[in-house]
């Protein structure tokens, strides 16, 4: 399959077979029952070291347009941003993504009243077990609190007014002049830091691989303006948010 890119988010699940997908110019190795997920503008291509079936489903934000009213889901999907595009899946998260994967192909080969439900529903299931997942492997600090803060970050990243030092303090008990060192000694950043940088890079990653303008995503990570995103980009990136984008996207 040659080196192509798609305009919509992409699941490929792994029925059979194994060799290589390159996506970004990252490789990975896969095997049966492995899962990548696809964001528009992301490139890739697949080597095969013996023969393959790979479930392709696509889909684009609208087809889970009654779901993304939940804030949770809508949490769901943005993950899907995330830079890693194999999903780490073992266990018995491995095996019900495996289970439901089926329960997906086996509806969409036979006709029925309920299949777009069905469908809808068991990929949403899917994408929620892949951002738990995500989640849970994004950090693994000895204290378990640090731990529960970052995932709160994570998961407020768009939503400024939650993340104050004062907020996330009181969240978790500990008092607002002690926060900043605690933050400081279990991550080795401070706090402003850590929320600026860690919300930049998300905002580089969308900014290459989903088609999203920069006074969307001000808009979406709470920036005052887009002139304001610009600069913060730049102070970190050293580059302009167009000259970053039109870089990364030759490679």
């Amino acid at each position: 399959m040659p080196v192509h890119k798609h305009t919509h988010c992409e699941l490929q699940y792994i029925m059979r077979g194994k060799g290589q997908h390159i996506i970004n110019d990252c490789s990975y190795n896969y095997e049966k029952g492995d899962l990548f997920i696809l964001v528009p503008q992301d490139t890739h291509f697949f080597v095969f070291q013996e023969k393959c079936a790979i479930c392709f489903i696509k889909f684009h934000e609208g087809f889970f347009q009654d779901l993304l009213l939940d804030a949770d889901f809508k949490q769901v999907f943005f993950r899907l941003s995330s830079p890693n595009r194999k999903m780490a899946l073992a266990g018995n998260s491995r095996q019900q993504v495996i289970q439901l994967m089926d329960l997906i192909i086996a509806e969409q080969r036979k006709e029925s009243s309920h299949q777009n439900i069905i469908i809808k529903n068991a990929l949403a299931l899917v994408l929620s077990l892949i951002a738990k997942k995500w989640i849970q492997n994004m950090v693994k600090p000895k204290d378990e609190k640090i731990q529960a803060i970052l995932n709160y970050i994570d998961q407020h990243i768009t939503e400024k007014h939650l993340l104050s030092t004062q907020n996330i303090a009181d969240i978790f008990h500990i008092s607002k002049a002690y926060f900043n060192q605690y933050f400081s000694k279990a991550t080795g950043s401070s706090y402003k830091k850590y929320v600026q940088e860690y919300a930049l890079k998300l905002i580089a990653h969308q900014l290459i691989h989903r088609d999203k303008t920069l006074s969307q995503l001000a808009d979406e990570f709470g920036y005052t303006d887009e002139s304001h995103l610009s600069n913060a980009f730049k102070a970190h990136f050293h580059q302009t948010p167009t000259a970053f984008k039109k870089e990364h996207q030759q490679h």
